[in-house]
């Protein structure tokens, strides 16, 4: 007989699908956060798979591994990567020659490989004293800040108590080595960046064996290993620290935490891993693809958003390109994998009847709101000086319809350039990139700067390419909710005004194809009455009054697993009658607000 929890949680989800079955103006969307994947994948599927993480030893006995494995060295002037048997042969040669300033001296390889070990390198290994031979890593490093920060360790210290604390939950103190240096200064290659770097971390190797190998965690008989397990299982996923999955009592350990401290610390590790191995990102993406196309009926269409960092990247853009059916386009890297290499990389013929598409994504957090307030204390300067903040909003909005320069968003704009640089090169970008996207910490951050006309432009002129290249806004999700009799509602209702009038801004702007993510707050203040403190008041009147004509026509993203899963209980709870309701109108009739998902900016 099927688990009691179980029969609950189907009939829960089967009346929820009849919910919204009923909702005319809903329709399919499937967006995942590049980056993501469960706990089971990055442990068993990748950390304890010797075959996709040789050891250092395997390495250096066959040359075939580091012929499939070894770096992945991108030619920046050709737009591809350059030939593997080079590649391997240039690092042999490197880890061969007693004298690196020598070896530049005399070197023949690609102009792309001699730009990797450049004098200001040498002289740093020789400042470590360090040398290819014995401090080279084949093997994945896995970085001391990023287990740090995954396993929720304060950064503020000295490091060598980071290193201990590290330790101590990774179990070593408890080993007879003890004294082994498990964590020392490598030489690896920083594919994502395409240069090689100094790290200071633990090889896959060391950390295999430290978490109990291949074995399932149920089976583990030594203590420190369960633990140490158990902590890097935490690591990459929602879970409890000794690695349960949580319960209902537990989700107030996520819950108000959907950003600031969620999403840092389970990308910390996974950015260690596809940082040193692009084939390992390739097969996230994979593995995103081939979980939709199991769902009944199967997913046809689906967006990831990515940093615009890495599609500003052409040697990440290639690589996440690999399983696209777009015939304009055929990754370089897909030739790796149609030629046999990175077997992993395989696809079935019903995960490749899935389309995918990017969203550009940047970070909401801006360097400096104003001279008196630093970006962390952006809360703050909402809950003091709200009319400063919406001052600094509108003067945003006065200046993108002069067309002058943003003040606020001069950091995502310098990234925008860049990648509009990237689009002259590519001429596939816009094939692929369907739209930007606005995530990150919103906690502080009601601003949006995709209403900088820098922005608006970029938009204008990749709706040339595709017309409906449009624009999401992850908002109206992790905010601070205090109850309207309290002088702090301030806070709310600013921070609420802010996200709409950028929302009515675009609108107006950009007409069609924009998109918010959660939006749930929407529910919240626009069912608030009006009380006491009359300069909110009369914010919330506004929203309510123009609420009708604006937000109906953009369609919300029913985010249900974060909704349920991190938001804050106060400003999801106007959520939770969804899934016992049998009325799913009767939200909209609430709030104003029309909650539906839109099919997608592709063309």
């Amino acid at each position: 007989m099927p688990e009691t929890a179980d029969v609950d949680e189907e009939f829960i989800t089967a009346d929820l699908l009849q919910c919204l079955e009923k909702q005319e103006s809903l329709y399919e969307l499937h967006t995942h956060l590049m980056g993501m994947g469960n706990a089971s994948f990055w442990v068993h599927n990748i950390l304890t798979d010797r075959a996709k993480l040789p050891t250092q030893q395997d390495f250096k006995n066959y040359p075939n591994i580091r012929l499939h494995l070894g770096p992945l060295v991108w030619d920046k002037e050709g737009r591809k990567f350059i030939d593997r048997e080079v590649t391997r042969n240039f690092f042999d040669g490197m880890i061969n020659s007693q004298d690196l300033e020598l070896l530049r001296a005399s070197i023949t390889y690609d102009a792309a490989l001699e730009n990797l070990i450049s004098e200001m390198f040498v002289q740093k290994l020789k400042y470590r004293e360090l040398t290819f031979e014995n401090d080279f890593s084949y093997d994945m490093v896995l970085l001391l800040d990023d287990l740090a920060k995954g396993f929720g360790i304060k950064e503020n210290q000295e490091r060598d108590m980071i290193q201990a604390m590290v330790e101590e939950k990774l179990g070593i103190h408890t080993r007879k080595d003890w004294e082994k240096p498990f964590f020392k200064d490598w030489i690896i290659f920083n594919a994502r960046k395409q240069k090689l770097q100094i790290a200071y971390g633990i090889q896959a190797e060391n950390l295999r064996m430290l978490i109990g190998g291949t074995k399932p965690i149920d089976e583990l008989t030594d203590p420190a290993q369960r633990d140490a397990r158990s902590h890097i299982i935490n690591a990459f996923s929602m879970m409890n620290a000794d690695g349960r999955e949580p319960c209902s009592a537990d989700f107030h350990s996520f819950r108000g935490a959907f950003t600031p401290e969620f999403f840092p610390r389970r990308f910390a590790l996974k950015d260690s891993i596809y940082t040193q191995r692009l084939d390992l990102l390739a097969l996230l993406l994979k593995n995103a693809l081939h979980r939709f196309s199991t769902c009944l009926p199967p997913v046809k269409y689906c967006e990831f958003s990515v940093g615009c960092g890495d599609l500003t990247r052409p040697w990440v853009f290639d690589v996440l390109s690999t399983f696209s059916k777009n015939s304009s386009f055929t990754a370089k890297f897909k030739t790796l994998v149609d030629n046999g290499q990175f077997p992993w990389l395989k696809m079935d013929d019903q995960t490749q009847n899935i389309e995918y598409r990017f969203l550009a994504g940047f970070n909401r957090r801006i360097l400096r709101i104003s001279n008196a307030y630093l970006p962390d204390e952006a809360v703050t300067l909402l809950f003091e000086m709200p009319h400063h903040a919406i001052h600094l909003m509108l003067t945003e909005f006065h200046r993108a319809d002069k067309k002058r320069p943003t003040n606020l968003f001069k950091e995502q704009v310098e990234q925008l350039h860049r990648m509009k640089e990237e689009t002259k090169s590519n001429q596939s970008f816009f094939d692929l990139v369907v739209g930007l996207d606005l995530f990150g910490d919103e906690l502080g951050y009601p601003y949006c700067p995709f209403i900088a006309h820098e922005f608006l432009q970029f938009i204008q002129d990749a709706r040339e390419k595709n017309s409906n290249f449009g624009v999401r806004i992850h908002c109206a999700e992790n905010v601070p909710f205090i109850r309207p009799n309290l002088s702090g509602y301030c806070l709310f209702a600013a921070h609420m005004y802010i996200v709409y009038r950028c929302l009515d801004f675009l609108k107006r702007k950009l007409k069609s194809n924009i998109r918010v993510g959660h939006g749930i707050a929407f529910d919240k203040i626009l069912s608030i009455e009006n009380y006491k403190f009359r300069k909110s008041s009369v914010l919330v009147a506004e929203m309510q009054q123009n609420a009708r004509t604006i937000l109906p026509s953009i369609p919300f993203e029913v985010n249900i697993t974060s909704n349920f899963y991190l938001l804050g209980d106060a400003i999801r709870n106007t959520l939770s009658g969804i899934l016992n309701s049998n009325d799913f109108n009767n939200l909209n009739e609430k709030s104003h607000v029309e909650m539906r998902l839109k099919s997608s900016f592709s063309t």
